[in-house]
């Protein structure tokens, strides 16, 4: 069976202390009672709490809870991958609908248009950092800075587009002018700068909406060599060859409005051997850490987080009684809800506010019907455990198929990522 994200939360469930669940529950998880109802699996202690935390970020692919700095989720980049997000994992067909005609209205693109979405593993949005930039006041509508340090040498660029937002020039008269996008090199001289054209594109002065800009082959160095990314540089030229400002045809600068800013949009394909070997680090990371000695705890700091409420005794006793009810009911698939809203993580996770896991539970006793999805295996093993119980146990109830889910969050650096994780939901269960 593949390591997924319910080979970790199962033996959890597991081993939950059923003993301790009068004490209260931890409401980020929500488990099957075996009435067809979902509860909330018991608190647990602050210790657990963050290993288990922890082990949800690795699973993520995160070595830790990000932090953005200012979350503005109506600016360009955010609300553009909001968008993208419900266009693809909406609830509903309306929902998707909706996103897709904001597409077409708000950032004159399709998601069919953008054909590496559905090969990407990973989107990534960069916002315009060129503030960061030292000595450019005087250029700064004509360079872009977009920070690719962050981003893993393991994460195969596939594709890489700058978005620029231009209004109706009014100011002067109508007329086509060429926009021209260059890439920054170091020249001879530190100081000297030198311009490589990477694309341009011909508008009319009365032209609004969004221009695109493939940028793919500029970007790939910039993964590899981040040191080397000294940004792009606008510059606009009218039909007979003079230079103008940027802004002068209407291109948005960065003193404009946050849903109008530029921004560059990546698309990544992660090799599964990669997230494997990841998971497997973090792991060796923690359980190192985990041995050094710490210091005694505060006398001050509780078992358990306050702000939770507590489970009635009468709440226990139902709970205990249907986790009994499971041991008579034969394989099939049961609720588990994630729910990373109550894990308060609302502040850097936009969508989803959790997930429905669910998990594998249930007999697998002879005679397996057709819909317990058993395999030949499972059915021999089953006819021998009939005659000789005590030496050949039963199949098991596992997963037979897994699905992916889509998270769409913000890093650090206020860019918001949208990135698919494979095995991460039951679709059917069988004996094994």
């Amino acid at each position: 069976m593949k390591t997924s994200f319910l080979n970790i939360i199962i033996p959890i469930v597991l081993y939950l202390d059923l003993a301790s669940y009068c004490h209260g529950y931890i409401s980020a998880f929500y488990a099957d009672n075996g009435l067809y109802q979902s509860m909330p699996i018991r608190k647990l202690r602050n210790k657990e709490r963050r290993e288990m935390q922890q082990e949800i970020l690795t699973l993520l692919g995160l070595q830790h809870r990000p932090r953005p700095f200012k979350r503005k989720a109506k600016a360009s980049a955010p609300r553009f991958m909001m968008d993208l997000y419900n266009s693809i994992e909406g609830d509903d067909q309306n929902v998707r609908k909706a996103a897709r005609m904001d597409m077409m209205e708000l950032f004159n693109t399709t998601v069919n248009a953008m054909k590496e979405v559905y090969d990407a593993d990973m989107i990534m949005s960069f916002v315009n950092k060129a503030d960061r930039i030292d000595l450019i006041r005087h250029e700064r509508d004509r360079r872009l800075f977009f920070d690719f340090s962050e981003v893993s040498l393991d994460e195969t660029l596939i594709g890489a587009e700058l978005r620029i937002f231009k209004r109706k020039a009014s100011s002067l008269p109508d007329s086509t002018y060429t926009l021209y996008i260059h890439k920054m090199k170091q020249g001879l001289d530190f100081e000297d700068k030198v311009l490589e054209l990477v694309h341009n594109i011909t508008v009319e002065s009365s032209f609004k909406g969004w221009l695109h800009f493939n940028i793919t082959n500029t970007a790939l160095p910039w993964v590899v060599f981040p040191h080397e990314n000294l940004g792009l540089y606008i510059s606009v030229m009218d039909a007979d060859g003079n230079e103008v400002k940027p802004r002068d045809i209407g291109i948005v600068g960065r003193s404009d409005k946050h849903e109008k800013q530029p921004f560059l949009l990546a698309f990544f394909r992660i090799p599964r051997e990669v997230h494997v070997r990841r998971t497997r680090e973090a792991r060796k990371k923690r359980n190192k850490k985990k041995k050094q000695p710490r210091s005694s705890k505060k006398h001050d700091e509780p078992d358990y987080d306050p702000d939770e409420m507590a489970f009635s005794d009468q709440s226990w006793s139902w709970g205990r009684m249907s986790y009994n009810r499971y041991d008579h009911q034969v394989c099939q698939r049961r609720t588990l809800y994630v729910s990373f809203k109550d894990l308060k993580w609302q502040d850097w996770i936009i969508a989803p506010e959790g997930y429905a896991a669910f998990f594998c539970h249930g007999e697998c006793s002879f005679p397996l019907n057709a819909h317990m999805n058993a395999t030949n295996h499972a059915i021999i093993q089953t006819l021998v455990h009939s005659m000789r119980p005590l030496m050949v146990p039963k199949p098991c109830c596992a997963p037979t198929k897994l699905s992916a889910i889509s998270v769409l969050y913000f890093d650090d650096n206020e860019n918001v990522i949208l990135k698919k994780y494979r095995n991460m939901v039951v679709k059917s269960c069988g004996c094994h």
